[in-house]
């Protein structure tokens, strides 16, 4: 089976989400941070958006071609965070022409879906408010916004037009779903689906 040669390629789009609970003290969320912008820098990763939740970390990783399993087996190991627990993590190949500013969505609305905040740029630890221009942050937003178009003031208009539309189950569903997975069309699916190797 080629998993992670058909899913970490040089530009591949992933959601990983990591189920080790988060410290729920800044410091500790502040640790994780750091330990993804270390593996960022080893790894030359971009973390188009991230949600630090209470029990899972979801993060939007575009790599050079390292391989994910990899680079989050090292932040579990160096993560020694009092009230930490240690998770697995799932791993989603997304296509990003299709999906990017979707995948975007669903992570920045999950804190809101989960009770802990009104409004996406209301939870300090996501990348929604960077989105904005309301706070500074690791958040490559460039690759979300880039995909709605050339014009700076433009992207922003469509995508808090996205962020504000209902977003139905069937559009959650696939990135809440608790297995690794390939999520494109047709095509895409069937270039990069392990199955198929």
């Amino acid at each position: 089976m080629c998993y992670n040669g058909c899913m970490f390629f040089n530009n591949a789009h992933c959601l990983v989400t990591d189920c080790g609970s988060v410290p729920a003290d800044d410091a500790g969320r502040l640790e994780y941070l750091r330990l993804i912008e270390n593996a960022r820098r080893d790894f030359g990763l971009k973390l188009a958006a991230y949600a630090l939740l209470p029990d899972r970390t979801l993060l939007y990783f575009v790599t050079p071609g390292a391989d994910l399993h990899s680079v989050m087996g090292g932040i579990n190991r160096d993560r020694t965070l009092p009230g930490y627990a240690a998770g697995h993590c799932k791993y989603k190949l997304i296509q990003p022409e299709k999906l990017s500013a979707a995948l975007a969505r669903f992570i920045h609305t999950s804190p809101v879906k989960a009770g802990l905040a009104a409004k996406p740029e209301d939870y300090k630890w996501s990348s929604a408010a960077q989105y904005l221009g309301l706070a500074e942050g690791p958040a490559d937003k460039d690759i979300v916004l880039a995909t709605l178009g050339d014009n700076p003031e433009a992207q922003l208009a469509k995508y808090s037009e996205f962020m504000a539309e209902p977003v139905p189950g069937k559009f959650w569903r696939p990135f809440d779903k608790n297995r690794d997975a390939v999520l494109g069309d047709r095509d895409f699916m069937t270039a990069h689906s392990p199955h198929q190797k």
